[in-house]
């Protein structure tokens, strides 16, 4: 049974509320409440839980949601976030929650979590969170900018002495991570992958893998159909999509790759330059993940929970840049 968030002040909510002087992030709360439709996503989110008054009723599922947007807006884990949530009034201010409520257990929102996995919601989120930007005209369709980036698992691979226990402490390993060889160094974890909106630097397409596929098998997934131009690295270069892309009539601006006996010419080296300054644009997403939201290294150890928490980053990048464009 799911429990009805409760729209009534209380005395002790109204006189806080007479406060003219807000924090920052009741600011930047306050924008996110405002500008996200969160009727669509509470919607979507009714079929992980039955249709029974039976049992105790758990929270309005909007108080997991937006409990799920703080939590990986300020890089907190479960039990930080309940502290926060006891602490901080402009969390509570966005969460909608009055000084009579109880706050939420942290365990509430890990099986929250664990249900949108089992359920695969997360990647609706992020596509219903495009749909608003879409009917706020805020997608230009240009060109989208693909990139990778490498995210390291949080716990690294140890080598096993001979005749040790193999399966000792196993839940503890990142199994779904794998390595990845970038020029002179190993890294073993994940990449993600996204297909961004040239001008806007809206998140358009995103893509969570394990690291060792190359970056070139999630290109077809990034391409929208509907842009104007296509750009990414080197990496990304293939005659057959440029063929392909030109038969659609999408520029190819993927940069050219030297290959063996047929290096780049001095006006291929000149274009690449010019396409490389608007692909650089696509590189600031990911500084964003891991200088506002402390994005580093992973802090699950399967796929699917590495997954959400990448989705979540995406969504609240695009949230925040569709605020941006309509300021």
């Amino acid at each position: 049974m799911i429990k009805k968030q409760h729209t009534q002040l209380s005395i002790l909510d109204g006189a806080f509320s007479r406060r003219n002087k807000r924090s920052r992030s009741d600011n930047l709360l306050a924008s996110i409440d405002k500008f996200v439709d969160w009727t669509p996503l509470v919607e979507q989110c009714t079929v992980m839980f039955k249709k029974s008054n039976r049992g105790r009723p758990t929270i309005p599922i909007i108080f997991s949601l937006k409990c799920l947007f703080i939590q990986f807006l300020y890089g907190l884990s479960e039990p930080a976030l309940e502290d926060a949530l006891i602490d901080r009034l402009s969390f509570q201010r966005f969460l909608g929650i009055s000084f009579d409520e109880q706050i939420p257990d942290f365990t509430t929102i890990w099986k929250f979590k664990a249900r949108l996995i089992n359920h695969q919601l997360y990647n609706q989120f992020f596509e219903t969170i495009i749909d608003q930007l879409e009917s706020k005209n805020l997608i230009l369709k240009k060109g989208t900018l693909i990139d990778a980036t490498i995210v390291q698992s949080s716990r690294r691979p140890r080598k096993e002495k001979p005749g040790s226990d193999e399966t000792k402490d196993s839940s503890q390993k990142d199994q779904d991570a794998s390595h990845v060889q970038k020029g002179k160094k190993t890294f073993y974890g994940y990449k993600g992958h996204i297909g961004v909106d040239q001008g806007t630097n809206i998140i358009r397409k995103k893509i969570f893998t394990t690291a060792s596929p190359h970056d070139s098998q999630q290109r077809e997934k990034l391409i929208c159909g509907d842009e104007a131009s296509v750009f990414a690295d080197k990496a990304y270069d293939n005659d057959a999509v440029k063929r392909d892309l030109r038969k659609r009539g999408i520029y190819y601006g993927i940069l050219d790759k030297g290959r063996r006996g047929r290096p780049l010419s001095k006006s291929q080296k000149k274009r690449n330059k010019k396409k490389s300054q608007i692909r650089n644009a696509v590189e600031r997403p990911f500084a964003h993940f891991k200088n506002l939201y402390g994005y580093t290294r992973t802090k699950y150890l399967t796929l699917e929970r590495n997954d959400l928490h990448f989705t979540f980053l995406c969504i609240i990048h695009n949230v925040r840049r569709g605020i941006a464009l309509c300021a």
